[in-house]
């Protein structure tokens, strides 16, 4: 395997503060420079990749983190299965909460809280990504499927993906 095993394990790990963040960065990094070199073993450690992403409070940590991940799941498409694209959703969803948001805040997705839009010095490149990636998401679960996905989602996350990502 080409992405060492601990480092994966970081991704997947609980516990430790600020591991699964310094990994999502370093494999997003990794990959914004050859794809290919965390591509083929995305499957193995693409869920801990997600919660990594989705904690990142850094702004430019997180965009170069997104901008990799977005590479490395275009040259390893088949890596996302049914059972993950709500683990990359939520990843993507991250990016409408604020960065001072408590660890404690759960409850934002249990209440009408309203996100944030997409950072406006982002928006263009990388907001244009994301979207297109939740799209091809979409497309390839199909739409029962992808149905059954947003019917476990939130009312406000619904609402998110219905107006920004236009799903």
């Amino acid at each position: 395997a080409v992405v060492p095993a601990d480092v994966a394990a970081q991704m997947e790990g609980e516990g430790r503060a600020g591991l699964a963040e310094n990994a999502a960065c370093c494999v997003g990094r990794l990959a914004l420079l050859n794809a290919d070199f965390v591509a083929n073993d995305l499957p193995r450690f693409i869920t801990g990749w997600c919660d990594g992403l989705a904690k990142i409070r850094d702004p430019i940590e997180r965009r170069d983190s997104f901008r990799g991940f977005l590479r490395a799941v275009y040259a390893n498409p088949q890596s996302i299965s049914k059972q993950v694209v709500g683990n990359v959703l939520f990843a993507i969803i991250s990016w409408h909460l604020p960065i001072d948001l408590p660890d404690d805040a759960t409850n934002v997705f249990a209440t009408d809280f309203e996100f944030q839009p997409f950072p406006s010095s982002d928006a263009s490149e990388l907001g244009v990504a994301l979207i297109k990636l939740v799209h091809d998401l979409k497309a390839s679960v199909g739409d029962e499927e992808w149905h059954r996905i947003q019917g476990k989602l939130p009312v406000n996350v619904r609402k998110l993906l219905r107006d920004v990502y236009r799903t």
